[in-house]
């Protein structure tokens, strides 16, 4: 007997469901690179339960998350490659219409039976609750695949088509075959439809009542202008291409015939189509609101709600949490103090302290192309000693597999990116993940924080996290590339935690500070969203407060309030998540014959999904 039936589809088919959403994948015009081969008609992707179905015709909509996580529909030159998303207010639309459509199946849909379908069905739920939440504001994007939830500007400094589609197609769009870089130059032809739609949606925006903060237009035109000054061979995009095909062994005359195609499309389409968007960016710069805050944009109170939930995965209100975060402030400088009196060092604030450790020669990484060379060395080996210890973490069956690589973020987007994040393997294991770090200022990146950004990152943090979910097999895809922020994040921050309690900082009190001096970060992060977005903060409050607090560079303490600032309530979930895993925890480990290891193989096993859920898993 199946695990499923619905109401409306009690007599659900497996080739009809197949022809239905064969239309999903069908391949565009014939690729240029590869006309003169015999080409086969792409299979449409296996329907099993609904969950597939449904997920095929959201990813069809969502072609650039469905690409990042490497999708079967996307590779080989399949159709998710070959465009970038619809992102106009008829895309937007049909996008949160096929949300709903999800949510009105669900609601049809009765379990007759066990086994994990319960679990895919909690998940896909919860994923298309969050979709759904807060879709009566018409403004920003919605994509509950993403970590950012609902995004209210489309274009910022640190997301969107502009960052966010270029860099796929740069580090994750597969370029191992013919059909695949002519999929990549397809896409890249059709900038000038897709920057289109962008503008006609921020239009549509304006129209709403929406606008930006000046501050982020203004951090968001240098980042379009990297695109658009010097040669084009020299543009990420094009480097990218030359270098990925090259190592993909494709043949000279593919490579070649490849990058003239490209040479010639940047430089009458998209670098045209790029040029439009930030002529545009600059014609709202004047009109770019003085508030910082979502509170500012009309139905913001709302959005903020839905992203608190949704991104913080919790019930508590603003106020709550913005006490949560003074609390836990209290009590980490606390632990700091001590450990900074260690040092001999009692006089000043934490802040004013631990600036002064950061700028100490001994704990930096010389401001030089050697310097930098010699900070991803030192990173690097520090991944590398974590991951001899995945037998005292982990269940031997759920080490993962799946390598991680260590690079710079691209200079052309490193002023406003993070000081580091990763970006995930490929569902089919062909790409690596990747821990990015931010090198744009080497003050910034001091040695005493460089363990714990990559645990955090890396090694058992978001590699370790994602890895395990990406390699479920057979878990339907809305389920396998699922995004609950407080469960990731909050493990990411767990797993900094669990690495000093498993001894990584014996010996190296400066490195505790480090990893510290990152939990103080997180716990302020409760204290200067919900300043900003709901106790109506300036940025420059909010830049001051954080900067006294931590003693972390300006530069990256200004860039991470811009960031609050373009995503409401993300920052949330890592001291949200956080605090939830260790109560489970405690409650786990207060129970007779229950290891660490297998409760971390409980809250992993069957991969992101609601802190509830984790929560009836490890009870």
């Amino acid at each position: 007997m199946r695990d499923w039936e619905t109401d409306s589809l009690s007599s659900f088919s497996r080739r009809a469901v197949l022809a239905a959403s064969a239309g999903l994948i069908a391949l565009a015009a014939e690729p240029a690179l590869a006309r003169r081969r015999k080409k086969k008609k792409p299979a449409a992707p296996e329907v099993a339960t609904p969950f597939d179905d449904m997920g095929n015709k959201l990813f069809a909509h969502l072609r650039e998350s469905g690409t990042y996580g490497g999708v079967p529909q996307s590779l080989n030159g399949g159709a998710l490659a070959r465009s970038m998303d619809d992102y106009s207010p008829a895309g937007e639309a049909a996008l949160r219409a096929e949300y709903q459509a999800g949510r009105d199946l669900l609601a049809r849909i009765r379990l007759a039976g066990t086994g994990r379908i319960p679990t895919y069905l909690g998940v896909v739920s919860a994923t298309l609750a969050n979709a759904t939440a807060s879709a009566a504001i018409p403004y920003g994007r919605i994509n509950p695949f993403d970590f950012t939830g609902h995004t209210p500007y489309l274009v910022n400094q640190i997301s969107g088509p502009h960052i966010n589609g270029l860099s796929v197609m740069m580090e994750q769009q597969s370029l191992g075959t013919a059909n695949a870089v002519d999929a990549w130059l397809e896409k890249l032809d059709a900038f000038p439809a897709a920057f289109a739609g962008v503008i006609e949606k921020l239009r549509a925006d304006q129209a709403a009542g929406c606008m930006p903060p000046a501050a982020l237009l203004t951090k968001t035109l240098p980042v379009l202008d990297a695109y658009l000054e010097g040669r084009a061979a020299d543009q990420p995009l094009l480097m990218a291409l030359s270098r990925r095909t090259a190592e993909a062994g494709l043949s000279r005359r593919i490579r070649t015939t490849a990058q003239r195609r490209a040479l010639t499309s940047f430089q009458k389409r998209a670098r045209p189509a790029l040029s439009a968007l930030r002529d545009h960016i600059r014609t709202m710069l004047p009109l770019g609101r003085a508030e910082a805050g979502i509170w500012a944009q009309p139905m913001g109170e709302a959005l903020y709600a839905a992203n608190v939930q949704s991104l913080g995965d919790t019930d508590k209100s603003p106020d709550e949490i913005h006490r949560i975060g003074l609390d836990e402030v209290t009590r980490i400088a606390s632990q700091m103090n001590g450990l900074l009196a260690k040092q001999g060092m009692s006089e000043g604030s934490i802040g004013e302290r631990l600036t002064a450790l950061s700028r100490d020669p001994k704990n930096q990484f010389a401001d030089s192309d050697a310097g930098r060379a010699a900070l991803l060395d030192y990173v690097r080996a520090k991944v590398a000693e974590a991951e001899k210890r995945y037998a005292e973490i982990l269940p031997e069956a759920m080490i993962p597999r799946a390598n991680l690589i260590v690079k710079r973020v691209p200079i052309a987007t490193q002023d406003s990116a993070p000081g580091g994040f990763y970006d995930g393997p490929s569902l089919d294991g062909t790409r690596p993940g990747t821990y990015w770090i931010n090198l744009r200022d080497m003050a910034a990146v001091s040695r005493l924080r460089l363990p714990t950004l990559s645990y955090h990152e890396g090694v058992p943090g978001h590699h370790t996290q994602v890895s395990i979910a990406s390699a479920l097999g057979e878990a339907p895809l809305m389920v396998r590339l699922a995004s609950f922020n407080a469960y990731q994040e909050g493990w990411a921050l767990y797993a900094e935690q669990l690495m000093a309690e498993l001894g990584f900082y014996e010996g190296d009190p400066l490195g505790d500070l480090g990893r510290l001096q990152d939990e103080l970060f997180r716990a302020v992060r409760l204290v200067i969203d919900t300043g900003l977005h709901h106790k109506r903060w300036t940025r420059e409050q909010a830049i001051r407060t954080m900067r006294d607090i931590t003693g972390i560079a300006e530069t990256r303490v200004t860039a991470e309030v811009e960031r609050y600032m373009a995503w409401p309530g993300q920052a949330l979930g890592y001291k949200l998540g956080h605090l939830r895993l260790l109560e489970m925890r405690k409650s786990w480990l207060a129970k007779k014959g229950r290891t660490l290891k297998d409760f971390h193989g409980a809250v992993l096993g069957e991969g992101a999904m609601p802190l509830n859920m984790v929560a009836g898993r490890v009870d």
